[in-house]
């Protein structure tokens, strides 16, 4: 599970579920009912006493906000929410969250004294971090809901979330499950739940938790003052320091279109269910709960550009997919993960003016490049052109294999030409395509294609797909099929064998474990064991007494944990760690601090080798 979240951090699409039927929602556990009627008599209880507090200090302050402007407030009754509504409905919309004298503050928790105020939305990295970490509380809630989930670490990362949770031993999340997961998740995010800031003691944290194991830990090992900040929503109760948004409905739901298709143009289709009704008029005369195997995407974007007129100033409209899709492969053709019945695509469709090819297909191929570079591929392109049965006029076929060699002659990378190799889709060959194939290979040299960018004048023709031009006349668009992983899947096999399961350090789910020399050394182990931790690193602690110091080490380096911080008493007396790496390489005594700024760095740029260059 862990190296599935890890896969995340991709800035593409996390592995979504499949909505092909729903699950009955049990009636959540006992102890959920328990720990939410002492949150709420502690809530009903800080809000008496913050009363109280807002009567006997009322007073005036001074906020000033960006580009200069001061207001007058209220101490201990205006939020900054209030304030953003003042300034305009748009930034309340927007807003996620405040900076408040340089602290990140919950747009409904109360303005104290004069503060210097600034509004954070997602646009910002803070932003992000508060709108993606809020939803990691509604996976937590559905978690314990439907599943009795033992919540653990639920952080945001830079495009999105993961939530690690226990369910007992060899107990994993079944597929059954997924559809009544979701569906929590979605009721929740409809409510609009508010995510209510509790200060609670030690002693009513521990009653809070005391059925979660893993948050009595972390009260033991890092509530170090008198209180702690616990939040509610739902019938969620947490740890956490926040802040938060102000209700679930600003979530709008847990699909995770990431920054760089956002970036880069792509929409996501709206939901289904809204849509059906739209797209046609036969709609009506099938049940509401008709469900279909969708093998590709294809038709219903078309169907989606088609439920409207369209005018030229929409263009190009891109699509992006990532759903399920089902093929009844043949049984002998399966294969682990390079080749399944159900699997998901990063697949998108880009609808656009003639006009406008050669800078879309070149958008297309810088894309491929910038994830390829990450993931540490090398690929190579193939350019087939069309089949001697193609359909369509032959001027138009061969002004498109010119836009395509052209892109691909200032794309910079070597490529060779398929001549005649262009794709069939359909019953009778009755769609061809102008396609370039991206090729690559993993550690045994065995060859994939996954990413693909195809050229279509067909399927507006057969869908009739019409737009307004600038003349007024009625003009038909081109359309771009495009994927840059393929298979979600099958990359994700083809990443691990080229790996070898020596996955890089921001991939890895086995990151660092500290390995203290002795008994003594445990307690500064622990240490930095959460120093790693609360910088968002995946650390472990080896602390085994029946073993010695090399068999743990050997031990760290079968796992492939990237990094070993072996800490005696030296290390111990000087703040240091002793740095070895998993292929035994010693890197010798650092700074703690210093360390773990260097892993953050290696991370956070994405080195192939950060074993080697740390």
């Amino acid at each position: 599970m862990a190296l599935c979240q890890r896969w995340r951090r991709l800035r593409l699409p996390g592995l979504q579920t499949c909505r092909l039927h729903t699950a009955a929602v049990p009636a959540p556990p006992q102890w959920l009912a328990e720990r939410l009627g002492l949150f709420e008599e502690l809530w009903t209880a800080q809000v008496k006493k913050l009363a109280s507090v807002a009567q006997k200090e009322h007073r005036t302050i001074k906020i000033s906000l960006p580009g200069g402007q001061r207001v007058d407030a209220v101490a201990w009754s205006t939020t900054p929410y209030q304030l953003a509504q003042q300034i305009s409905s748009t930034l309340a919309d927007t807003a996620v969250a405040a900076q408040v004298n340089g602290e990140l503050y919950d747009l409904e928790r109360p303005l104290e004294t004069d503060s210097d105020l600034r509004f954070l939305t997602f646009s910002s990295a803070e932003g992000k971090a508060v709108f993606w970490h809020s939803s990691t509380h509604v996976l937590g809630a559905a978690a314990e809901q439907l599943l009795g989930a033992v919540l653990c670490r639920g952080p945001s990362t830079e495009c999105g979330f993961y939530h690690d949770f226990f369910l007992g031993k060899e107990r994993t999340v079944r597929g059954s499950e997924l559809p009544a997961l979701e569906r929590i998740c979605q009721e929740l995010t409809a409510a609009a739940q508010p995510f209510r800031r509790l200060e609670a003691s030690q002693d009513q944290l521990r009653q809070l938790f005391k059925d979660n194991p893993f948050k009595l830990r972390l009260i033991e090992e890092k509530v170090t003052g008198p209180t702690a900040i616990v939040y509610g929503c739902g019938m969620l109760v947490d740890l956490c320091r926040g802040p938060h948004l102000r209700h679930t409905g600003q979530i709008g739901g847990l699909k995770l279109l990431t920054a760089e298709y956002t970036r880069r143009g792509f929409s996501e289709p709206p939901d289904s269910d809204r849509l059906s009704s739209s797209l046609s008029d036969h709609a009506t005369s099938h049940p509401a709960d008709t469900l279909a195997l969708k093998p590709m995407n294809c038709p219903a974007h078309c169907l989606m550009f088609a439920h409207r007129p369209r005018s030229w100033r929409e263009l190009p409209l891109r699509l992006a997919d990532f759903g399920a899709l089902h093929r009844a492969e043949a049984s002998g053709s399966l294969g682990g993960l390079t080749r399944l019945r159900c699997f998901q695509q990063d697949d998108a469709h880009i609808f656009c003016a003639p006009d406008q090819l050669e800078t879309e297909i070149q958008g297309c191929l810088d894309f491929l490049r910038s994830v390829y570079t990450v993931l540490g591929f090398s690929f190579r392109l193939a350019l087939s052109t069309r089949p001697s049965s193609f359909l369509g006029e032959p001027c138009l076929w061969d002004q498109a294999e010119q836009v395509l060699q052209r892109a691909l002659e200032e794309f910079g990378e070597p490529w060779e030409l398929n001549p005649g190799d262009g794709a069939f889709y359909g019953p009778k060959a009755s769609v061809s395509l102008l396609q370039i194939d991206v090729h690559l290979r993993d550690a045994l040299g065995r060859p994939h294609q996954c990413g693909t960018i195809q050229l279509d004048f067909q399927l507006p023709l057969r869908f009739d797909l019409q737009y307004k031009g600038q003349a007024g006349a009625p003009e038909r668009p081109v359309v771009i099929h495009r994927a840059v992983l393929g298979s979600v899947e099958r990359m994700l096999g083809v990443l691990a064998e080229s790996c070898g399961g020596k996955w890089p350090l921001w991939l890895s789910p086995f990151q660092v474990v500290v390995i203290p020399v002795g008994t003594e050394q445990e307690e500064y182990a622990r240490e930095a064991q959460r120093r790693l931790q609360a910088a968002g690193l995946v650390c472990d602690l080896d602390a085994d007494s029946g073993l010695t110091l090399s068999r743990r080490v050997r031990r760290a380096q079968l796992a492939h944990y990237n990094f070993q911080f072996v800490v005696g008493q030296k290390e111990q007396s000087k703040r240091t760690v002793n740095i070895r790496t998993r292929d035994n390489c010693q890197l010798g005594e650092r700074d703690l601090t210093e360390a773990v700024q260097r892993l953050l760095e290696l991370q956070n740029t994405r080195v192939p080798n950060a074993e080697r260059v740390f």
